[in-house]
């Protein structure tokens, strides 16, 4: 059976905050170039609605993926920007080539296979080198890089298009590690120049680095989270925004679901899987569409909470993996009515979502089934 489209609960993405989020951040960065990330379906928030805008959106250089297979994806869907693996090769490096796609290396035997590939085809391919800093992810380590740099610089059809790290701590309050990482690649940058290898594009901030000082900007920045209109911090809203007042990022996305039964049930009666919840008195319960399996998380069983006629409401029991329910006692509540299960508002914020599953906001909105229905709203 072909796998369709659900649509028992939907995603609204919004045009104008996505818009409003890319000023923001373009208005900080001067003359650098603007990179946006829509790995993993644009963050939860649908690549093919995404990438289309992003794509028409002149303040944008470049589009960052995380995989070959996304970067093939996003030409398949016709955008025409740079676009830049970050990491992970899943399909035949050749696509790379036929794609126009720039690939983040990290060692010196995809480089070879690259230039081979290059060779093969009469092409020259355009390489991104990834240098580990810190966050002993991927990269090639400083030394490393300038001892092979001669070697690198030697393959025909090997263009070194940019250079760039990636900090893991810029959304901490204590900055010193992200000082660490800066200064070790302003000194890799410094011994590639007293090599005299010129590279175009130089780029180290992400979202949280971004609007922390322009030391971090080089020429190109990184901008993820902070683009779906989501802080990568607390403490990273607090410094931004006592520097920029200004500053104030738009949720684009609201997920919701409606109403698929209203009952009645007695004091004492338990309520969905393994008895979680009982009644304590008369209880409203309304089921509604959405469970684990579309990415509302389970640890919101007994905790979280949803919106209804612009009314929070407590989930009860545990959350199931296609259904809900949640005590709507007192309130006029119909079969059909729409319950809003994550947007900009609190409560039902990711942020909230987040605090109470213990987990990153990204996770929330990263986690949403990619088969739920997206729909564009300006």
């Amino acid at each position: 059976m072909k796998i369709q489209k659900i649509v028992s609960s939907w995603l609204e993405v919004s045009k104008s905050a996505l818009e409003h989020n890319i000023l923001l951040y373009k208005s900080v960065i001067g003359s650098a170039k603007l990179a946006v990330i829509v790995k993993s379906n644009a963050y939860g928030c649908g690549l093919d609605l995404v990438a289309n805008l992003l794509d028409q959106n002149e303040a944008i250089d470049c589009l960052c993926v995380a995989s070959l297979a996304e970067a093939v994806y996003l030409r398949e869907l016709g955008v025409t920007k740079n676009i830049l693996v970050l990491g992970i090769v899943d399909c035949d490096l050749k696509q790379a080539l036929i794609n126009n796609i720039e690939i983040a290396v990290y060692n010196l035997q995809t480089i070879v296979e690259l230039n081979q590939l290059g060779k093969a085809y009469n092409q020259k391919v355009k390489i991104h080198l990834k240098i580990d800093t810190g966050m002993s992810r991927l990269g090639f380590f400083a030394d490393q890089l300038l001892d092979l740099i001669r070697d690198i610089l030697a393959l025909e059809f090997i263009i070194i298009e940019g250079v760039f790290t990636h900090f893991a701590a810029s959304d901490s309050a204590d900055l010193s590690f992200l000082d660490q990482q800066t200064s070790r690649f302003s000194k890799l940058l410094l011994g590639l120049d007293l090599k005299k290898v010129a590279i175009k594009t130089k780029h180290a901030a992400n979202t949280a680095a971004i609007t922390l000082n322009n030391l971090n900007h080089l020429n190109m920045v990184r901008v993820g989270i902070g683009l779906y209109g989501m802080w990568p911090s607390d403490q990273n809203k607090h410094v931004t925004q006592s520097k920029y007042p200004q500053f104030n990022l738009k949720m684009p996305v609201v997920w919701k679901t409606s109403v698929i039964s209203v009952k009645e049930v007695p004091t004492g009666n338990y309520v969905g899987y393994s008895l979680t919840y009982q009644t304590t008195k008369v209880t409203k319960i309304a089921t509604i569409a959405v469970g684990y399996y579309d990415g509302y998380d389970s640890r919101l069983s007994n905790r979280g909470q949803v919106l209804i006629n612009n009314q929070l409401v407590p989930i009860i029991g545990s959350i199931s993996m296609n259904m809900a329910m949640v005590d709507i006692t007192g309130l006029d509540v119909q079969v059909g009515t729409q319950v809003t299960l994550l947007a900009d508002s609190a409560g039902i914020h990711p942020d909230d979502l987040a605090n109470i599953c213990n987990i990153s906001n990204t996770e929330i909105v990263a986690r949403i089934n990619p088969l739920i229905t997206r729909r564009l709203v300006f």
